[in-house]
């Protein structure tokens, strides 16, 4: 499933329409637990040798009193400072450009997004062609200037209105098989901690010299 998403920098003049889709497209098979009579067995909730069937257990904001609260009711804290749930980002507003070593050194990247010209959703068959190839125009406009560059464009990026602490995203340029190109997102997830980085180039250990040693005899 593709989403919709804005891409715009205001000082090299970029504004594009595209689409993202999630590049995991791997379809992996489910590894199931099965019975010694080869019936398949799932994990579920039990309470007093009991199972919970789907509806009859919900989850609830409980304060330590027991007393039940909407999430409306509620307001939410991040350390000392009150903080507002996520919302799904449709304008990716670049804040900046980094190296593109940063990318690859320096962060921990979570998921990978493919970019695509959107037709901004145009009734016509020209009207759509002309939309999709003004927008692939502003997305080769800034693949330009992040490949000659090397460097990315990092902006707030968050694919879904959950959660409360926002996330980055970094949009690359991609270059396959010489000609062919194009732009993914990559979000952000943590900074890479190295806690054994080395300094200068070592000297090869040099193996002891085998000597010939004499060994005593008394007769």
């Amino acid at each position: 499933m593709s989403y919709k998403l804005q891409i715009s920098d205001n000082n090299l003049k970029i504004n594009a329409n595209v689409r993202y889709e999630n590049l995991a497209k791997m379809d992996r098979p489910e590894v199931v637990a099965k019975t010694p009579t080869q019936k398949i067995a799932k994990e579920r909730s039990v309470v007093n040798g009991k199972v919970i069937q789907q509806g009859e257990m919900t989850r609830q904001w409980v304060d330590d009193d027991g007393k039940i609260y909407g999430k409306s009711e509620l307001t939410f804290w991040y350390s000392d400072e009150q903080v507002s749930e996520n919302s799904q980002t449709k304008v990716f507003q670049v804040s900046g450009y980094q190296p593109l070593a940063n990318y690859t050194d320096n962060y921990v990247i979570s998921a990978y997004y493919e970019l695509s010209p959107d037709d901004n959703g145009m009734k016509k068959d020209f009207d759509r062609e002309q939309a999709t190839r003004a927008n692939l125009f502003q997305m080769r406009k800034l693949w330009e200037h992040l490949n000659e560059n090397q460097m990315v464009a990092r902006g707030e990026f968050c694919t879904s209105s959950r959660g409360f602490i926002a996330s980055d995203g970094y949009i690359r340029a991609v270059k396959v098989n010489g000609n062919k190109w194009g732009l993914e997102i990559g979000v952000f997830k943590e900074e890479k901690v190295f806690q054994h980085l080395n300094e200068g180039v070592p000297a090869e250990a040099m193996a002891p010299v085998a000597t010939t040693k004499k060994r005593i005899k008394m007769i």
